[in-house]
């Protein structure tokens, strides 16, 4: 291989790089609110806010319209779009399907090392939960355990189409989720419906551990409403 081309190829991955970097800071800050609903995210803006090539942005921005964190305008560009209240309840029902779907055929199949599981990442959120770090500030730390114990959570459903559609409405969610929690950082004692979901899964107890998941999101979806409509 003669060195142009070892070149190209390194400048490809530099960029891949690159562009995976940007994906993971403009959607942070969207799902933070540092980039707000409405905000037309022009390339410029966008390099000097995150010092990162164009191409490697527009990839990104281009991933992020697949997340539906960012809507593409056509010839126009991109832009944070809206949140908006029927789209909340949308996915939020969908969610609360998917996941009560899937905790109900996980705790059935659910052995050693799946409990194993379901404890270990409960203890690491509960920690944060629970602790002076709960707030605004680490809603980044918390979304990351909370991910972690509603995967594991799962973990043990034997369908696969199952747990892909449900992690993908999962990742959807967020957005909502964030926006949720800032609402009710201080609030809403969001531990004590994570303990009780655990307490059901260990128990085998799948009535009762799909009532919490579908009020537990619900309850997500009743504060994004309550906080949207009153902006109307």
């Amino acid at each position: 291989m003669n060195t142009l081309a070892i070149r190209e190829i390194a400048d490809a991955a530099a960029e891949k790089t690159q562009a995976e970097r940007a994906y993971r800071l403009i959607r942070e800050e969207i799902l933070s609110g540092a980039l707000e609903a409405g905000l037309k995210l022009k390339i410029d803006m966008l390099r000097e806010r995150f010092g990162i090539g164009a191409g490697p942005l527009r990839e990104a921005l281009a991933r992020l319209v697949g997340d539906n964190l960012v809507q593409a305008l056509g010839q126009r560009g991109f832009v944070v779009p809206p949140l908006s209240i029927q789209e909340a309840r949308e996915i939020g029902d969908l969610r609360k399907l998917l996941e009560a779907e899937a905790i109900a055929s996980s705790i059935p199949a659910g052995d050693v090392a799946w409990e194993e599981r379901v404890i270990t990442s409960y203890h690491r959120l509960e920690r944060l939960e629970t602790s002076e770090n709960q707030g605004v500030a680490h809603l980044a730390d918390w979304e990351v355990l909370n991910l972690t114990f509603h995967d594991a959570l799962v973990s043990a459903a034997p369908s696969v189409w199952l747990l892909r559609l449900r992690s993908q409405m999962f990742k959807h969610h967020e957005r909502y989720r964030r926006f949720s929690r800032k609402a009710t950082a201080m609030t809403r004692d969001i531990h004590l419906e994570h303990r009780a979901l655990m307490n059901a899964a260990l128990d085998r107890d799948v009535a009762t551990a799909v009532e919490v998941i579908r009020t537990h999101v619900q309850r997500t979806t009743d504060v994004v409403v309550e906080q949207l409509a009153g902006r109307l």
